[in-house]
């Protein structure tokens, strides 16, 4: 079987969707030898040379990276003439052809949640979104909420929906010494520190960590730094000014390499995590696999995935984050009990798994199509 993957995000330093192509392909080559693989890119770098982790695995280079050309054009075009038997994309596929395609669509954040995107992708979402879904031969998604929202938004049947868990690398794990101490100087890092990770956006409520931060300094005579760790994306501008206006004591390190994630993870006295909206959320996990404990929001997914190895807070009330942060600084017992449960919790969240369910709904699919 062919199957084709687009793995422009790859190499953007974008977040999640980056982190889930790269890690789904990763994790293929290690379950999957005997069928041919097709890899969708826009650009070289490291990353991008890392995908190819078998003979079974060929990068195709589309040009340009823009999607307006990219997806109605250049990836239409590749596939006449090389076809392949499924093609998996992330959200938005080809409007046209006779590939069977697997949708994988983390969210409808910028569906249900428009005033935390740009105008831009929120009308293309909209527009192209709900036929993407329908002719997809099936739609992949992170979590049984994203589920129910995908059926009850565009009326799929359940049986077209399937539920895939995203894993967590082995690549996060606690780091300590030398190495922590380095990546931490690097980057500008004091200890102790309080860390967000995640592009800079205004569904990362990072306005409201923000007022939480200055309240818990206000009250508490605390050491500890805010760390920002993410690209800045639509909307940063306002986080970093009212950062500015509030005086908070905040580093913003822009986008880090994967490969620095884990030390500041494990130089972490806490992960805060306070979304408005997610599928899935990697750093939460992820700080969890390196023994940091998480403050998340209430919000979906975050109780069906963390379950009761994170603490749950409103992310619409600063003081609610406050207290939480407060929570895990001073309490020693409460700290151990979510390093302990955390650990125990990351680990379900394997890549392996991931890809071996993926590769079965390939198969279906490619059985589907020969009748």
């Amino acid at each position: 079987m062919r199957i084709g993957i687009d793995c422009h995000t790859v190499g953007s330093g974008i977040g999640g969707n980056e982190s889930y192509a790269f890690h789904l392909v990763r994790a293929l080559a290690g379950v999957d030898t005997r069928n041919e693989y097709r890899l969708y890119v826009t650009r070289r770098s490291p990353e991008v040379e890392a995908l190819v982790a078998g003979s079974n695995f060929t990068l195709v280079r589309l040009r340009p990276h823009s999607p307006y050309v990219r997806i109605p054009v250049s990836l239409p075009l590749e596939l006449w003439r090389h076809p392949v038997d499924v093609l998996l994309v992330q959200y938005i596929p080809p409007p046209f052809g006779s590939t069977p395609v697997v949708n994988v669509v983390h969210d409808l954040a910028a569906i249900h949640l428009p005033q935390f995107f740009p105008p831009g992708e929120v009308r293309r979402q909209r527009l192209l979104l709900p036929r993407s879904i329908r002719r997809a031969a099936r739609v992949l998604t992170d979590s049984e909420f994203g589920k129910d929202e995908i059926v009850r938004t565009y009326g799929l049947p359940p049986a077209r929906v399937s539920v895939i868990h995203p894993g967590v690398s082995d690549h996060f794990h606690p780091v300590a010494g030398a190495e922590l101490r380095a990546v931490l100087e690097r980057h500008h890092v004091t200890t102790p520190c309080i860390l967000s990770v995640g592009n800079i956006q205004p569904r990362k409520n990072l306005l409201g960590l923000l007022e939480a931060f200055t309240l818990l300094k206000r009250t508490e005579r605390l050491p500890h730094r805010l760390v920002i760790v993410g690209r800045q994306a639509w909307g940063y501008a306002e986080v970093i000014e009212r950062a500015r206006e509030l005086g908070a004591d905040v580093i913003f390190t822009s986008y880090v390499p994967l490969a620095d994630l884990p030390a500041l993870y494990s130089g972490a006295a806490v992960l805060v995590y306070p979304s408005f909206f997610e599928g899935f959320g990697f750093p939460p996990l992820e700080a969890m696999h390196c023994g940091t404990p998480v403050i998340a929001s209430n919000r979906p997914a975050f109780p069906e995935i963390l379950g009761d190895a994170g603490l749950l807070v409103d992310p619409t009330q600063p003081a609610d984050i406050a207290r939480a942060m407060l929570a895990v600084i001073r309490d020693a017992a409460l700290r151990d009990d979510l390093v302990a449960r955390g650990f125990a919790r990351a680990g379900r969240y394997r890549w392996e798994e991931t890809a071996r369910r993926t590769l079965a709904v390939f198969a279906e699919v490619g059985r589907a199509r020969t009748f």
